[in-house]
């Protein structure tokens, strides 16, 4: 077993101390149209780089602007150097996104108009797939999955969820699982508790393998990584950043950056056209890549 505690990267400067270091801007670049109009994650990417780095940045890919989409998100400006070119991506995939209205809409099914008195938590596990049960193609699926309704509904109301029904649920809903029931005095009914109980172990195959798979592999990191190489051989950039703001769910769920250990765990690849990578999970720690110097954690306050 790893532990967490133990065995961790190099610490930099947290945000909080970063931020009383860094030089006042000539003005409130993170308020302007630009910003403001643009994506949250560019702006939260742009306010966390300037922190850590203390170069303002701006916006590059400007909404309705020629070209916007072969541009990379933001540009660094050191003064008397070359600029240097951002990427800001997200590791939630866009298959889970569209699958978690239906999921949430078929648990909203089990509640029907009358949802049973105890609370019926709902997990929907690793490599959960839901269900099409509408439309023409769904015709047999729907009806399948209402007799499914139908029992799970008349045992939730009597107390409990026998495991033939639980069963015969994730026969056509995949990765669906009822955890023991609650007796909450708030609030009853079927509640969808969590997205993606079972990341995989992280014991399995090393952090960082994980990650360099990642960053190798999928389609979406990448087209971006591509995309520096083209924006910073245009530009004139040596350094080529990508800000990965890391989901906690769907396919990449498992790379979300816990603690500091992960990033001495195993061996790290990154793409040739890299030259720093930030990973934000929102978990207190901003893990930061160079080239030249390997991993660091600065954290989030």
């Amino acid at each position: 077993m790893r532990l967490l505690t133990e065995g961790w990267c190099e610490r930099g400067p947290s945000l909080s101390e970063a931020a009383a270091a860094v030089p006042p801007p000539a003005s409130a670049w993170w308020d302007s149209a630009e910003f403001l109009d643009g994506p949250d994650d560019d702006r939260r990417a742009a306010i966390n780089l300037w922190l850590l780095t203390g170069l303002t940045p701006e916006r590059r890919d400007v909404k309705g602007e020629r070209d916007g989409d072969g541009r990379v998100d933001l540009l660094l400006r050191p003064v008397g150097a070359p600029v240097e070119v951002v990427e800001v991506l997200t590791t939630l995939d866009r298959d889970h996104q569209d699958a978690v209205p239906r999921a949430a809409a078929l648990v909203a099914e089990l509640n029907g108009a009358e949802p049973p008195a105890l609370l019926f938590p709902v997990e929907l596990e690793r490599g959960w797939e839901p269900p099409l049960t509408r439309g023409r193609k769904g015709k047999a699926t729907g009806r399948r999955w209402a007799a499914v309704v139908e029992r799970l509904q008349r045992e939730a109301r009597a107390g409990a969820i026998s495991a033939e029904a639980a069963a015969e649920a994730a026969a056509v809903f995949p990765g669906i699982e009822f955890r023991d029931p609650i007796d909450d005095p708030d609030r009853g009914g079927f509640w969808l508790s969590s997205l993606n109980a079972a990341v995989r172990d992280p014991e399995d195959v090393p952090y960082l393998e994980r990650l360099s798979a990642y960053l190798a592999v999928e389609e979406r990191p990448v087209h971006h990584v591509a995309k520096l190489a083209r924006e910073a051989a245009a530009l004139g950039a040596q350094r080529r950043h990508l800000y990965l703001l890391v989901a906690s769910a769907g396919e990449w769920g498992d790379l979300l950056p816990t603690s500091p250990s992960w990033f001495t765990d195993g061996t790290f690849i990154a793409p040739d056209d890299l030259t720093d990578l930030w990973l934000d999970g929102g978990t207190g720690y901003i893990m930061r890549w160079r080239r030249e110097s390997g991993w660091t954690y600065h954290e989030d306050r």
